[in-house]
């Protein structure tokens, strides 16, 4: 059979330069070279806006870009065209915490658990935002429950030990702190929490 090459508006066809786009955008994206990895995709994100993926890979490069409120906007398109999805919410989260917006955040993370009780990533930024917005009682609550259900988690325990120090609760504070002290004496907020529980 004869090869007869494509003419070149076919190359232009969306669907088949998004293929070569994408693989470019994750070439960049490993050479930390943000700005080119979502502008190379960003025609083709507004050109099919409902095209899951697309929406998704743009909020993770506007995240890592540090274009919080696009990835934010990217997120929530995600969702809409995914509601039951777990991902673009996350990536909704970090998004918020980045912007600062913590009461957006704690909502976020409520809506996620209510879809994933279990999960982890909106547990520990759930007690995180509380402890942020000084809600101490309710940081503890959480960081308590994921610390029964991963006990070795050190970061976890941190946040457990501080939230029992925000409310003068210092021997409970002291206890997490001590068993903290031998594993990782070195960080900082460790070694501070250790000597705020027992001054």
């Amino acid at each position: 059979m004869k090869y007869i090459p494509l003419p070149l508006f076919f190359l232009f066809i969306p669907g088949l330069l998004s293929a070569d786009a994408i693989t470019d955008s994750y070439v960049f994206e490993y050479k930390k070279e943000y700005n080119k990895a979502y502008e190379i995709l960003e025609p083709a994100s507004k050109e099919d806006a409902n095209d899951y993926f697309l929406q998704l890979r743009m909020g993770w490069l506007a995240l890592l870009k540090g274009d919080y409120t696009k990835s934010s906007s990217f997120y929530q398109k995600a969702t809409l065209i995914h509601p039951n999805a777990i991902e673009p919410r996350i990536g909704y989260v970090r998004a918020l915490l980045a912007l600062g917006q913590y009461k957006q955040a704690e909502v976020a993370c409520k809506t996620i658990l209510k879809l994933d009780s279990k999960n982890y990533f909106a547990r520990s930024n759930l007690a995180y935002t509380y402890y942020v917005l000084s809600n101490y009682s309710e940081a503890e609550k959480i960081y308590d429950s994921i610390v029964d259900d991963y006990p070795a988690d050190t970061e976890m325990m941190i946040g457990l030990g501080w939230s029992f120090l925000k409310q003068n609760k210092k021997a409970k504070a002291n206890e997490i702190f001590s068993a903290l002290i031998k594993i990782i004496p070195k960080e900082e907020r460790v070694s501070s929490g250790a000597y705020y529980a027992t001054h």
